[in-house]
């Protein structure tokens, strides 16, 4: 199986590790028929979405078109079948066993600097849309 995973920096991949039980959640109460609509920013514009009909996790860049405020999502991601899911959740936890710093490292709201409001809403991977 070879899969394009969208770029995920060391925030973005903290984030999703931080996120995996409720991802996993969401896909097992779509494997059971369970309304699902679940929505999670993982930084700079990526999101993980999982909506019941579509047996997928989506993992996708999203944007604000001009003069428009709501974002939307963009062709840049991935649809990840049910099965694939399984997979890329074993790969995750080999790759940070692997390479430590992809197992230490923390989304960047955990920074220092994060805890000044104002330095925080100037932060381009939590608050990707405001300009």
């Amino acid at each position: 199986m070879l899969l394009s995973l969208p770029r995920l920096c060391l925030c973005r991949w903290a984030q999703l590790r931080m996120i995996i039980d409720e991802i996993e959640t969401n896909v097992e109460a779509l494997r059971v028929n369970h309304p699902v609509s679940y929505k999670a920013h993982i930084g700079g514009g990526y999101y993980v979405s999982i909506t019941s009909g579509f047996n997928c996790i989506d993992i996708r860049k999203f944007d604000v078109p001009y003069g428009q405020t709501d974002p939307k999502p963009t062709r840049r991601g991935i649809d990840l079948r049910l099965g694939e899911w399984t997979e890329i959740k074993k790969i995750i936890n080999t790759m940070n066993d692997k390479f430590p710093t992809l197992g230490t490292t923390l989304p960047c709201f955990y920074v220092k600097d994060h805890q000044d409001p104002l330095v925080a809403l100037q932060c381009r991977e939590c608050y990707p849309f405001i300009n």
